[in-house]
């Protein structure tokens, strides 16, 4: 490979040019429009190793962008599409960026340069940042260098930079080791400004593949590519059981070219393996590696749960003792990775693992993850996760380790994610635990949470610190409820300084699992930000007398107290609109297709459940899966075998990046009415499996921000 960086690679004159390349783009069609779009950004005074943001949707036009800036000597900053604007401002002013090149099918030109203040190659600083809050001297990158955005588990996010020879280095990993040939069809469904993405991106790239991106949350394109022409599926562990569920679940067409399914950013356990293996004929292999330095292990399918196998081709791989010495390269050992990249640089990524008599690496996790307890003992916190997700009624779970880093006797705390409270009841999951783990791995603590703070690609986040936001001035009826709530609690002047939910909840004496949705859903509203550059000093919020009834019953229900009468909202509250005639026919015509076998039963907001000793062939709830209908649990046991379930409510995209004015409403008026659980489409998925039910389909409602999502007990 003579090539320089990824456009150089891309349009090297021995590919095909009349070949699917990017999409439905031929390698020819997609070349011209780089070159197009390169010169306008010439045109527009973009400049070689000047830092541009770049954003857009998961689709062939963001790899467009991001070839076209390589080709001008840019350094392309990767936001991702779903960071909040204060988040987006902040990335922006670290990288000295003054400009973003927005990827949008719908506008005319498909991309837009934009300014900070919305307008077009301005060059200005705007959204309430000025040039004199820019950062005066950022770091500089030699041209075509991608500065990365990564979190990870650690928190705050932060840049990383990698050079165009290491993005073209880990591209030649993937080619060389043979996951990424010329005759693939690469099935790209995940944010592609994460480096797990990005560098197999840059992987089909060097091998003059096919690459197809969709959206992340597209599962249902994801599925129409694999019994097209997908050869090589890249995916995360989280999503590839939702795609491997709903395969198992339908008579869908094989997927008759598919080849591999490579799983990386995550935990990747042997029953995963088997239900590829089992419902398609292709087993899960896995990825390894960081932001910093790429993939750098892979193994192939078959191997046990954790177990991420070999050095990629270039790469040398060493664990390294407590005092950073390497240990012997062969037999089985024990300790820190390191890493020797093509260029020479070493790293050391802070993971643990052990490696078998055969070479074989296997993840215990990062350094405060993977814990050392009661002597010598490992436990790799995954692994308990991996068994402790498939406890009755669990939905999701995170595992991490408490205590000092260098004790030998570390705790591990449990929190968790309940499909029902009586079912997933923190006893219940103990029991589980003790049934299913050695003694010495059952975690001390089961704490119950409302959901989980998860990156773009599912890793389980560290917990945020909350502060005040520079100078927010609550405008909306909906921020000014949340700003009474947060100053009836007395928390205004303890996020001056910052705190996690569990630190304010406990110097207040508030219920941590209700805070944290609260404390998230002000930093989606602009109310408050996780991240120190962006705080401000504390400064009395103004709100109207009107919104403090509200304010109040959230305050009542965040202290544990009794939630008494529901309070009077303002009209500006009022949610989301009943579900109307259309819906309720989507409805009726689901169930006229479906053999419903025994009575109908429909629970509506505000609907209490029957009593349990009556089996249905189907219920519907209409509206009120937020409330009555919360414990889901109660449902599946209301439904006889085969019985059917269809929920339909509303819904918000992402709890954390409320964007639009219907969800930002529709999130405060759950709080307000204790509503906590199941706020988006997928979290629902994964309670409604986690109580046992199987979900056979789900889609969108005309009537906006409502889903329909349809799930069956088993016989």
């Amino acid at each position: 490979m003579t090539a320089a960086d990824l456009w150089e690679a891309f349009s090297r004159a021995d590919l095909n040019p009349d070949a699917l390349a990017l999409g439905d783009l031929t390698r020819r069609a997609a070349v011209v429009r780089v070159t197009e779009l390169a010169e306008r950004l010439r045109a527009q005074g973009v400049r070689s190793a000047e830092p541009v943001g770049l954003q857009g949707p998961n689709q062939p036009e963001w790899v467009l962008g991001l070839l076209a800036l390589t080709a001008v000597g840019a350094c392309p900053l990767l936001l991702p599409a779903d960071s909040p604007p204060a988040e987006t401002r902040r990335l922006l002013r670290t990288a000295g960026a003054r400009r973003t090149l927005v990827t949008d099918p719908g506008e005319a030109d498909r991309t837009v340069l934009r300014a900070q203040d919305g307008g077009a190659g301005h060059g200005l600083v705007g959204d309430g940042i000025t040039a004199a809050d820019a950062d005066s001297a950022p770091a500089a990158h030699a041209p075509g260098t991608v500065l990365l955005v990564s979190s990870g588990s650690t928190g705050t996010p932060k840049l990383v930079a990698r050079s165009p020879r290491s993005v073209l280095d880990e591209g030649v990993r993937y080619h060389h080791a043979g996951l990424a040939r010329p005759d693939d069809c690469v099935l790209l469904p995940l944010p592609l400004s994460h480096a797990y993405p990005l560098g197999w991106l840059a992987g089909a790239l060097v091998a003059g593949a096919h690459v197809d991106p969709v959206p992340p949350r597209a599962v249902g394109a994801v599925h129409s590519r694999l019994r097209e022409r997908a050869t090589v599926l890249v995916t995360v562990p989280g999503l590839a059981r939702v795609l491997v569920r709903r395969r198992a679940l339908t008579d869908d067409a094989p997927f008759p070219a598919l080849r591999r399914v490579m799983a990386g950013a995550g935990y990747v356990d042997a029953e995963l393996d088997a239900l590829w293996t089992r419902a398609v004929g292709v087993g899960v292999s896995r990825n390894f590696g960081s932001s910093e330095t790429g993939s750098v292990l892979w193994g192939d399918p078959g191997l046990p749960s954790g177990a991420v196998g070999r050095p990629m081709p270039g790469v040398r791989v060493d664990l390294l003792d407590p005092d950073g010495t390497p240990l012997p390269g062969q037999g089985a050992v024990q300790g820190e990775l390191a890493v020797v990249l093509e260029d020479g640089s070493a790293h050391r990524l802070h993971d643990l693992a052990d490696r078998d008599e055969h070479g074989v690496h296997r993840i215990l996790g990062r350094a405060r993850l993977g814990v050392v307890r009661r002597g010598a003992r490992w436990v790799s916190t995954m692994e308990v996760e991996s068994v402790l997700r498939a406890a009755p009624g669990v939905a999701d779970v995170s595992v991490t380790a408490t205590g000092p880093d260098d004790s030998d006797d570390q705790g591990l705390t449990v929190e968790y994610v309940p499909a029902d409270a009586e079912l997933a009841a923190p006893s219940r999951v103990q029991a589980y635990a003790r049934a299913e783990l050695a003694a010495y791995k059952v975690p001390d603590s089961f704490q119950p949470r409302y959901r989980l703070r998860r990156s773009a690609v599912g890793k389980a986040q560290a917990a945020p610190v909350y502060r005040l936001a520079r100078a927010a001035r609550p405008g909306t009826t909906a921020d000014q409820v949340l700003a009474a709530a947060l100053t009836e609690l007395g928390l205004p002047p303890r996020l001056a300084d910052g705190g996690t939910a569990a630190d304010l909840a406990g110097t207040a004496g508030l219920r941590a699992d209700m805070l944290s949705p609260v404390l998230d859903t002000a930093c989606a509203l602009g109310l408050l930000v996780t991240d120190s550059a962006s705080a401000g000093a504390p400064d009395a919020w103004a709100y109207s007398p009107d919104v403090v009834p509200a304010g109040r019953a959230l305050a009542a229900r965040v202290r544990g107290e009794a939630a008494g009468e529901r309070p009077t909202l303002p009209a500006a509250l009022a949610g989301p609109p009943a579900p109307e005639k259309a819906l309720r026919g989507s409805i009726e015509g689901l169930l006229a297709e479906t053999a419903v076998d025994g009575a109908l039963l429909e629970i509506g907001d505000g609907g209490a459940l029957p009593a349990a000793d009556a089996e249905y062939g189907a219920c519907v709830v209409l509206g009120g899966v937020h409330g009555p209908a919360a414990r889901l649990g109660s449902l599946a046991a209301l439904l006889r075998p085969k019985g059917l379930l269809v929920v339909a409510d509303a819904f918000v995209p992402d709890p954390l990046a409320l964007t639009g004015d219907m969800s930002r409403t529709t999130a405060v008026r759950w709080l307000v009415d204790g509503h906590l659980h199941w706020w988006t489409t997928q979290e629902l998925r994964a309670g409604l499996e986690a109580v046992g039910l199987r979900v056979e389909e789900s889609r969108g409602a005309e009537q906006a921000p409502y889903a329909i999502l349809v799930a069956r007990k088993p016989s």
